[in-house]
């Protein structure tokens, strides 16, 4: 918890309206980093708002919160964004305008399903807190909100007396009598945690056309791109703050200001597009449909400005692990205050107290060296006035001084003889060669042989490929593919360096954990399936079938023909595939090539890929003899079958059932038929399939 000394000595205060403050709150539809297609309509929408303080639920990964500050910046550096705390479920995110706002701390109230975020906030000298939530949906989980809203209040209940927050979010509230709902206004023993609701609309908000103008939920009358559909029937979207907060200190409601944007009232059970929406443009309209199944809701705020000294602890603060003889940048924010702070390590099992230093600048940071023989414990840190102690703060919650991080080979982070790496959340240092590079992740190889290469899922790294890089990241095992994540630092040794040789595979040796992130090379592999779904495809070099990917290249393959195929082996969705990077790492098999030989005999095969037997039609030429044969061959060359073909006018063909000289039946697999036609000869490939 939180603890803010505020100072004993007597100051004049001079109440003044010093701003006022737009807040924002928007489920975004479990927005992430693949969603840049919705990022044009949800830029519209925020820049159409014109807040100072957004909050958003269902944010999916730390790339869908960068987008979103982009969007709300729209080519500015107006606002800052928080860090993207990955908890259960989908996340929150949280972007501030910071010419009017400063960030103190951020810290998580944990739920069943997914976690509440409290951000800790200066405006105009005052600490405000502000929680994003996202309860659980659908009706029958009333308790399940209920002891949602328990664990929030609990935690509010132990703010200091006369604490100011505000509280938003995706409640999944049907009506003011849910359990949940009253808890949040209930009067109690302990009412620090007491909230209000913004709005005096309460009552039946689902499918009830007396509340069309608090509705939220949903954007569309019919489905797509998931969430919600129906029209808009329901009020999800709250905006709470502490009881009675127009009490003339910090943050002052503006009346009747809440608003569900984009909601003209006409629009019960419609999507939010349909037709004229008088209160928006129709690009914002056609934006707030495509964008989420949400409508924003905003509120208006005036601020008084404060002036009692405020100390706020940034960093550590969200339970960080610091190493022993490492380097680490100690944190905070502070408000009427400008003399020098003392930094202090608090021992949590003693709650000892060392000074680390004495004295230093308020400028809002401090380089910690750790000792090599720190004590591996738990600790805080607290930082105080120099003169008197007073303001003073301490971190949220403990953060760990751990052993240093241990160098490994990627071979060794791999290798198991079953099962998981036998570093699965373990904390590592590697380095290797990024041999390809996708979107928010790439991958590291550092021999030239099995369980040689890594996945590296990262947001925050640049890299490209032939750069030597040192990595710092967490081993973890992402539905049974080894990957490295939760990148600490890295840096890049040295660029334009060669890649490891591909390793020549058969297509079914490709289907294996031993070459995991390894660059590997098929040859004289025939596309079985063009069309595998969600841009994947299948090849095979008659030892069985790999998938090919798109997940840096694309390719738009034929069936029948056949190729030579570099890539990057990975693993998901429980197959594993070979991710070719770039154009050339596709190419028709250049055997095949030089075996096809054009000639007028016009030599095909129908259908192809067949089963369980094809017609092979040709067409013979004047020059043609009476010696005339059609011969069937495997791909390792051997004679399977021979044919006689006599002249018959122009045209002929010849039935092969998929047996061999001794009329047994051949496995599955590519085959080549041969036409010796006089002078004329002529091959083509078909495929049997079995």
């Amino acid at each position: 918890m939180k603890k803010i000394i505020i100072s004993l000595l007597s100051f004049t205060i001079a109440i003044s309206l010093a701003a006022s403050i737009r807040v924002v709150s928007f489920n975004a539809l479990n927005f992430g980093g693949n969603d840049e297609d919705r990022l044009p309509f949800i830029e519209a929408i925020l820049n159409d708002i014109e807040a100072d303080l957004f909050l958003f639920q269902e944010i999916e990964d730390s790339m869908g919160g960068e987008l979103l500050l982009s969007a709300v910046n729209n080519g500015t550096d107006d606002f800052s964004g928080t860090v993207y705390l990955n908890g259960p479920d989908t996340n929150n995110y949280l972007a501030y305008r910071n010419s009017l706002i400063t960030f103190g701390s951020q810290d998580t109230i944990s739920t069943e399903l997914r976690d509440i975020s409290e951000y800790e906030l200066i405006i105009d000298g005052n600490l405000i807190r502000f929680y994003s939530c996202h309860l659980k949906a659908s009706t029958g989980y009333e308790n399940e909100r209920l002891e949602e809203v328990s664990n929030l209040r609990d935690h509010l209940n132990m703010l200091p007396n006369g604490s100011e927050f505000i509280i938003v979010g995706d409640m999944n509230f049907y009506t003011s009598s849910e359990p949940g709902y009253q808890k949040f206004i209930a009067d109690e023993s302990n009412n620090i945690g007491r909230a209000e609701d913004l709005s005096d609309e309460v009552g039946d908000w689902h499918n009830n056309s007396d509340y069309t103008f608090v509705h939220t939920q949903s954007t569309r009358s019919t489905q797509f791109g998931g969430g919600a559909s129906g029209g808009l029937d329901d009020r999800f979207d709250f905006i709470f703050s502490s009881y009675q907060i127009n009490n003339g200190v910090g943050l002052e409601y503006v009346d009747d200001s809440i608003t569900s944007f984009g909601n003209d009232g006409e629009h019960f059970n419609l999507s939010i597009n349909e037709g004229i929406n008088s209160v928006v443009s129709p690009e914002v309209a056609d934006a707030l449909y495509n964008a989420s199944d949400h409508l924003p809701v905003f509120a208006e705020f005036n601020s008084i400005t404060s002036v009692q000294p405020l100390l706020i602890v940034s960093i550590p603060n969200i339970e960080e692990e610091w190493q022993q003889g490492t380097e680490h940048n100690i944190k905070w924010a502070s408000a009427n205050f400008d003399l020098n702070v003392k930094i202090e390590l608090q021992n949590e099992d003693t709650q000892e107290r060392d000074i680390l230093v004495a004295s230093t600048e308020n400028d809002g940071e401090w380089m910690w060296n750790i000792p090599e023989d720190a004590i591996l414990n738990e600790y805080k840190i607290v930082i105080s006035d120099v003169v008197d102690g007073d303001p003073i703060d301490e971190s949220n919650n403990p953060f760990y001084i751990i052993e240093p991080t241990t160098d490994y080979t990627i071979y060794e982070i791999q290798y198991s003889e079953v099962g998981a790496s036998p570093l699965t959340g373990v904390e590592v240092i590697t380095n290797g060669i990024v041999t390809g590079v996708g979107e928010n992740s790439y991958f590291l190889q550092d021999g030239t042989d099995a369980w040689n290469g890594i996945f590296v899922y990262d947001y925050g790294t640049e890299v490209n490929q032939g750069d030597e890089i040192n990595i710092m990241a967490v081993v973890e095992e992402y539905y049974d593919k080894t990957e490295l994540t939760d990148v600490v630092e890295y840096s890049i040794l040295s660029s334009g360096n060669d890649l490891p040789e591909a390793v020549s595979l058969s297509t079914i040796d490709v289907n294996q954990e031993d070459y995991e992130g390894v660059l590997v090379h098929i040859n004289n592999a025939v596309c079985t399936d063009y069309d595998a779904g969600y841009g994947e495809w299948l090849v095979d070099d008659g030892s069985g079938s790999i998938m090919i990917n798109d997940m840096m290249y694309a390719f738009a393959p034929t069936i029948g023909e056949m190729y030579d195929v570099t890539g990057i082996v990975d693993y998901a969705y429980s197959s594993y595939r070979i991710e070719p990077r770039y154009p050339s790492d596709v190419d028709m098999a250049s055997s095949v090539q030089d075996g096809l030989i054009v000639s007028d005999l016009k030599l095909s095969n129908y259908p192809n890929p067949f089963n369980p037997s094809t017609t092979i039609s040709f067409n013979l030429t004047t020059e043609s003899t009476e010696n005339s044969e059609l011969i069937i061959y495997n791909l390792k060359g051997q004679k399977i079958k021979t044919f006689t073909v006599l002249p018959s006018g122009n045209n002929g063909s010849i039935s092969w059932d998929g047996t061999n000289s001794n009329d047994q039946p051949v496995s599955s697999g590519i085959y080549f038929y041969k036409l010796n036609a006089g002078k004329e000869t002529a091959m083509r490939k078909m495929l049997l399939l079995k």
